[in-house]
């Protein structure tokens, strides 16, 4: 499949039915995550992973943009590292 293609077929998700994100599933993004290339190699990145209530609560309370999703994954790095 062409890039072009992929993006074409692209949409944005704005509800979730709160089923639970199949945890081989789960571990298949992170693995594609971590295999990522980062700028200059730097692999800096982190990610975590948001399911537990209060978690998402705090989320809830910086972004409206959650819709319900029943796990968020957090990409962040420390930038005194880069």
């Amino acid at each position: 499949m062409e890039f072009t293609d992929v993006v074409a077929r692209r949409y944005a998700c704005k509800k979730y039915d709160g089923r639970p994100v199949d945890p081989a599933a789960l571990q298949a993004i992170l693995e594609a995550g971590r295999l990522a290339p980062t700028a200059k190699n730097l692999q800096e990145q982190k990610i975590y992973v948001v399911q537990s209530p209060e978690g998402l609560a705090k989320i809830d309370a910086l972004t409206p943009c959650r819709y319900g999703a029943p796990t968020v994954l957090l990409v962040a790095f420390d930038s005194e590292n880069v």
